[in-house]
């Protein structure tokens, strides 16, 4: 019987033609927003690599200052935070903190083989401040000096160098740098988006003191838990006299974070609000290709019926041409979502694609065996007799 529906719905191609292009289409939506919901929620429930939570961003802006007086500068800024008692932990850094909008992306190669990583500058109180996880040797001491050239890497960079090895202790080289660095850590993950991001290769460098060549930007400042508000107006206004002309800003970590959600979200849910509104014409046509098809076909039903078929092998027949419909347009659609794996089309990893076509396939049909439904109940209910009285 499947055999023969699926000759009868190919001849009958023409006829439906725009409602298998609309199957088609709704697929392809489908399965383009189903894997970028299931990246999203598979990044959302692995670790970022950091904790948020009691951490403040401030941000300097030195308009350029000589080293010798942006260092004074940033000595005496030192010396205000150390006299707050609220703050627990602080350490210079770039302008790529978590949950902001910039990034400092840079090679790293290792016996011809190169990477692009996410680079971080950080101080040996970096690792505390955000509660960074190590799996592999140590982060950054006090000791260690500039002549050492030590690096710490994440778990994704260490997998794309050293997959069948332990990374510390090996050398790598950073961009255009003629110096060789030696990795003394790995940390778990660090994702700087966090939840929202997928893992990304990125490595750490030590900011010494005093350290002419490099220009930190920003400060990651966790306080102490429990602290209540109203702290944060004196810091600004001590770090404002010591800072002259420079511009000081201070944001809670979770306010960033709460931005960079709304601007992962804006597109997704875009995509969701056509994906739904192309589903509901599918839908709409489903019905209508349906009621069509019980009006010309009332004297053939009628046939069927009066020579003893039942209500429910009617009703059963409606529903199969119609998922058999689905599956000639999905089937198009399909191929072409099985080269997207294959492609590395999206730069995600297999196993999101191959659920985002898992997921899409069911909805198609589930939605088609809703559609379905009622036009074939109704079918089923015609009576013998009124339906040859039209012949």
């Amino acid at each position: 019987m499947l055999t023969q529906l699926f000759k009868i719905m190919w001849h009958r191609k023409g006829r439906n033609a725009l409602l298998l292009i609309e199957i088609f289409f709704s697929f392809l939506v489908l399965f383009l927003t189903g894997t970028f919901l299931a990246e999203g929620l598979i990044n959302y429930y692995t670790p970022a690599g950091f904790d948020y939570t009691d951490v403040y961003n401030l941000e300097f802006r030195n308009h350029n200052d000589k080293p010798e007086v942006r260092n004074a500068k940033l000595q005496q800024i030192r010396q205000v935070l150390q006299s707050f008692p609220e703050i627990s932990n602080y350490s210079l850094t770039n302008s790529n903190t978590p949950y902001s909008f910039n990034q400092i992306v840079e090679s790293v190669q290792r016996d011809g083989k190169e990477e692009h990583a996410n680079q971080y500058l950080a101080e040996p109180a970096y690792l505390e401040s955000l509660d960074i996880e190590l799996s592999e040797g140590r982060w950054f001491q006090k000791s260690d000096g500039p002549n050492t050239n030590p690096v710490v890497i994440n778990e994704t960079l260490k997998n794309k160098f050293f997959p069948d090895e332990e990374a510390v202790g090996q050398k790598i080289k950073l961009g255009i740098r003629e110096k060789n660095y030696e990795v003394i850590g790995v940390v778990k993950h660090f994702r700087q988006d966090g939840e929202f991001s997928a893992p990304e290769t990125a490595f750490f460098e030590m900011y010494y003191p005093g350290d002419t060549t490099s220009s930190p930007s920003n400060i990651i400042i966790e306080i102490k838990a429990g602290v209540e508000s109203g702290w944060q107006q004196p810091l600004l206004d001590k770090l404002n006299e010591v800072a002259g002309d420079w511009s000081i800003d201070l944001t809670p970590t979770t306010d960033m974070r709460a931005d960079k959600r709304r601007t992962k979200m804006i597109p997704l849910i875009a995509l969701s609000v056509v994906c739904g509104f192309l589903i509901f014409n599918v839908a709409l046509g489903m019905f209508g290709v349906l009621y069509q098809n019980i009006n010309r076909r009332y004297s053939e039903i009628g046939i069927r019926r009066a020579l003893g078929a039942t209500a429910s092998s009617i009703r059963t027949q409606m529903v199969a041409e119609v998922m058999v419909l689905a599956t000639l347009g999905i089937a198009v659609g399909l191929l072409l979502a099985l080269q997207f794996p294959i492609l590395g089309v999206m730069n995600v990893g297999t196993s999101v694609y191959l659920i985002s076509i898992s997921a899409s396939l069911l909805l198609i049909y589930l939605l088609v065996a809703l559609c379905a439904w009622f036009p074939s109940r109704q079918a089923a209910q015609i009576e013998p007799a009124i339906a040859l009285h039209y012949e």
